[in-house]
């Protein structure tokens, strides 16, 4: 079980495949597959290294909900630990808070930029999104939130076809409830993050990726974040919801591939 010391903590990572350091920057939630065909698509083609955020996971269990920019220097002193000076950011979701910290604060470190499903600051409708997780996983049960989460992150069409997967997983919350002070303090993070000001220092080769149908962080952020980036493009998807690395894999895959590498993933 690879771990390095990071900022006076444990983390425990994950490296796999071959090729460009590919640093994979993610949310908390999945779905009932998991991430292994994103990681096992993104691993033909890169070194993909991932981690559990500090305090998840198989990382050093401390309080969570630390800012977004602590957990940002998590990542660089993980890059040092493994002696990589320089690696592309594939961020999703709360990942993408991170990829703005680190690319607009280390632009020396990054060589490419893909920000799927970003947040710019808390508008009207972000924080009242988060507001609603923050009640639901007080006032509801275990298998009720992670049905309601799945509603809110998965697009109905992915729930149907995956409903036993979907199902299995709600039953197994009631053994592993959730900790709603934990979830509260990682979703307050977010609300306290603005990326606006960052735009302007991101200089790094940026792909912005949006689904029309994201419920939580909608596809204007992206395409605010894409027009204020200088030169950065922007792809968005008809439909995967806010985890369309995960409804959407091969398609997703292949762009990141076609824009690291401008060919397209066999």
């Amino acid at each position: 079980m690879p771990q390095a010391t990071v900022q006076g903590l444990t983390l425990h990572y994950t490296i796999s495949g071959d090729g460009d350091p590919l640093v994979l920057l993610m949310g908390q939630s999945m779905g009932p597959a998991g991430r292994d065909n994103l990681l096992n698509g993104l691993a033909q083609h890169y070194k993909v290294i991932a981690h559990d955020q500090r305090g998840t996971g198989r990382s050093q269990k401390l309080p969570e909900g630390a800012l977004i920019d602590t957990m940002a220097a998590d990542v660089i002193g993980l890059l040092d630990f493994l002696n990589i000076r320089k690696a592309h950011l594939l961020c999703h979701s709360t990942g993408c808070g991170m990829g703005h910290s680190i690319a607009s604060s280390h632009p020396d470190r990054i060589d490419k930029l893909i920000l799927a499903a970003p947040w710019s600051h808390a508008d009207e409708h972000l924080t009242g999104v988060q507001e609603l997780r923050k009640a639901a996983a007080v006032r509801l049960s275990p298998e009720q939130y992670a049905r309601y989460n799945a509603a809110l992150l998965f697009p109905p069409e992915f729930r149907r076809e995956h409903a036993a997967g979907f199902a299995r997983a709600a039953a197994l919350a009631k053994d592993h409830p959730h900790d709603a002070a934990a979830i509260a303090a990682r979703l307050d993070a977010i609300l306290a993050f603005d990326a606006r000001g960052l735009w302007p220092a991101i200089k790094c080769p940026t792909l912005v990726m949006v689904s029309r149908d994201d419920q939580v962080m909608p596809r204007w952020f992206g395409i605010d974040a894409a027009h204020a980036i200088a030169g950065a493009q922007l792809f968005e998807f008809d439909g995967g919801g806010h985890m369309f690395p995960e409804t959407r894999t091969q398609a997703f895959v292949e762009k990141v591939h076609e824009f690291l590498t401008g060919a397209r993933a066999r």
